[in-house]
C-alpha cells in the first residue's frame, strides 16, 4: 500500500516544501486545511509522515484535540515519530510545541533553498518511515561512511580529534570544522558516561569523573560514525544501551535552549556543548532510541563557504522513540 505525506497548513509555502517533500520520499501527496479534515484522512489512509502547521498554537490544539477524538494519542496512525511540526519561529520562541503528547520532530521554515531542503528532508521522512533513522546513509546523497569502536574512554579525544581533521582535510573552514567536533565530543561524552545503566536503569557512571581513563566492557562500547557526500557532513554516536529519558530529553532541549548563556569558545573541545546548544549553534540533531537496546544521535550539517551561512541554515530535531 502506498503511504501518503499529509500536510495540515493553509500556507502555499508549506504545500511549495511538503509536495517536494513527498516526492523525494517517494510517497503521495495531500494536503487538508482542516484539522478535522486531516485527521479523518489519516485514520482511512496510510502516512509516512504528517506535517502540521503550529506557528498558531491554537491550532496544534485543535489538532490535538481531533487526534484524540477520532484516533486517539496512543494510536500507530498519531505516533509523534511520523509528526513532523512546522514554525515561523523555533524552539527558543515557545515551549509549547515541545510539551504537546504529539511532538516527535520539529523545524524552522527554510527561508532559502527551499527546495534542496525539502529534497533532503525527505530523506529523512523515507528513513523515519521505515524506522531506520538509525543507518547515517540515509541522510546523505552518496559517499562512504567510516566507523570506528572505542573501547576505551581515553579514546574519545582521538576520535574527536580525527574528525575535525578530516573535515579540515575536506576543505571545510576551520571554524566550522572546530564547531562540528565540539558537538561530536558532547554525545561521545553522553554515550560514554551518560548511556550506560545497571538491570534497573540507574545511571552507572554520571558521577564519574569525565576525564577518568576506563576500559569499556563489550555493552558499553561506543560506535562512531562519520560520512561527507561533499555537501552534508553526518556524525552519529551509538551506544547500546537504550536508556535515554524521552521526557528528560525533551524537557532539556526546550529548556535549555531559551536559555542564552552560551558562551563557548570554538576550538575548545570539551566544552560541554549541550544537546540544546548543539541544535542552537547550527546542526539538525535526530535521536533515534530502541528501549533497552540502543540509542544513536545523529549530527547533519551542510558545509557553507561562510559561518554566518553556516549557522543560519535549515535544521530540525527529532527524538524517535521505539519500543
Amino acid at each position: 500500500m502506498s503511504k501518503y505525506v499529509l500536510l495540515v497548513s493553509e500556507r502555499a509555502d508549506d504545500f511549495e516544501f511538503v509536495s517536494e517533500v513527498a516526492k523525494s520520499a517517494n510517497m503521495q501527496f495531500h494536503r487538508e486545511t482542516s484539522p478535522e479534515n486531516a485527521v479523518k484522512f489519516a485514520a482511512e489512509n496510510l502516512c509516512g509522515a504528517i506535517f502540521v502547521d503550529v506557528s498558531d498554537i491554537e491550532h496544534l490544539r485543535v489538532f490535538e484535540e481531533h487526534v484524540q477524538h477520532h484516533l486517539g494519542l496512543f494510536s500507530d496512525r498519531a505516533d509523534p515519530n511520523l509528526i513532523h511540526f512546522m514554525s515561523d519561529d523555533d524552539l527558543r520562541e515557545s515551549r509549547n510545541f515541545v510539551l504537546s503528547p504529539l511532538f516527535g520532530n520539529f523545524f524552522q521554515r527554510p527561508l532559502f533553498q527551499v527546495e534542496d531542503f525539502a529534497k533532503s528532508y525527505g530523506r529523512f521522512v523515507a528513513a523515519g518511515s521505515e524506522k531506520s533513522t538509525h543507518e547515517l546513509k540515509n541522510f546523505l546523497e552518496g559517499g562512504g561512511v567510516q566507523k570506528v569502536r572505542i573501547t576505551n574512554t581515553g579514546q574519545k579525544q582521538e576520535a574527536v580529534e580525527a574528525v575535525r581533521q578530516y573535515l579540515i582535510r575536506a576543505k571545510i573552514r576551520p571554524r566550522i570544522a572546530n564547531l562540528i567536533a565540539n558537538a561530536v565530543d558532547e554525545l561521545l561524552m553522553n554515550a560514554l558516561f551518560d548511556a550506560p545503566s545497571d538491570e534497573f536503569g540507574k545511571p552507572m557512571y554520571s558521577a564519574t569523573a569525565r576525564s577518568q581513563n576506563r576500559e569499556l566492557k563489550e555493552k558499553e562500547k561506543v560506535t562512531m560514525s562519520l560520512g561527507f557526500d561533499g555537501v552534508n557532513v553526518g556524525i552519529s554516536v551509538t551506544d547500546q544501551f537504550g536508556s535515554i529519558d524521552r521526557a528528560r530529553l525533551l524537557n532539556h532541549i526546550s529548556e535549555s535552549y531559551r536559555k542564552k548563556r552560551y558562551n563557548i569558545r570554538v576550538g575548545q573541545a570539551g566544552a560541554g556543548l549541550g544537546i540544546a546548544t548543539i541544535f542552537g549553534l547550527g546542526g539538525s540533531l535526530v535521536y533515534h532510541c530502541e528501549g533497552n537496546s540502543k540509542t544513536e544521535a545523529t549530527i547533519l550539517y551542510r558545509v557553507f563557504p561562510t559561518f554566518r551561512e553556516f549557522k543560519s541554515q535549515f535544521k530540525f530535531f527529532s527524538a524517535k522513540f521505539y519500543s
